[in-house]
């Protein structure tokens, strides 16, 4: 099990990654590399980065803790401690979900299909808008609401910190869900 959380991450990381790239590259009036180079200072994009992926993670774990969504924390907490974490493949997953999710989302899509459009698509594809589920589509149309967060940040500041915000957001909540932060409420 190990071993295919680093493939669904590797997967994550190249094949999203170089998909955004690509739509950068073939439908965008950008130069890659200006892609990289643009926006704040790098370590400025990496504070806001961790500060803004850390106060999303509390809006999400704030949201997640209450009573109403006991069940569906308790569905999610039992799909995800299906697979073998340790606190190397947390971080990993949780880099290339940032890296490679930004990099087609932010970089690729967002120039094209625009900020809110962009969020929402991003909520919907991870499952979180469900008409047939109106608990888990409270949790996604708050989801639109960080999403579209660091979508703002994106434009406003770069890519590293709209990758560092969804990693540090990814890194949280996961170590929670999987006890590495804490025993999740059970009910």
């Amino acid at each position: 099990m190990k071993y295919k959380i680093i493939w669904i991450g590797w997967f994550t990381v190249l094949g999203f990654g170089l998909v955004g790239l690509a739509l950068v590259w073939f439908f965008q009036d950008i130069e890659i590399g200006e892609l990289f180079s643009r926006g704040w200072p790098l370590g400025w994009q990496l504070l806001l980065g961790v500060f803004t992926g850390m106060v999303a993670s509390g809006i999400a774990w704030f949201l997640i803790t209450r009573s109403f969504f006991d069940k569906q924390r308790v569905f999610y907490r039992d799909m995800i401690n299906r697979w073998s974490w340790t606190p190397s493949t947390i971080l990993f997953v949780s880099f290339c979900a940032g890296v490679g999710e930004e990099l087609f989302f932010r970089a690729g899509l967002q120039p094209l299909l625009g900020l809110w459009e962009t969020s929402i698509l991003f909520v919907l594809l991870h499952g979180y808008l469900n008409p047939f589920n109106w608990r888990i589509s409270v949790y996604g149309v708050v989801m639109v609401f960080i999403i579209s967060c660091f979508g703002y940040l994106f434009e406003r500041t770069g890519i590293y910190t709209a990758m560092t915000a969804h990693a540090v957001f990814d890194w949280v909540l996961l170590s929670w869900m999987t006890g590495r932060l804490g025993k999740p409420p059970v009910s």
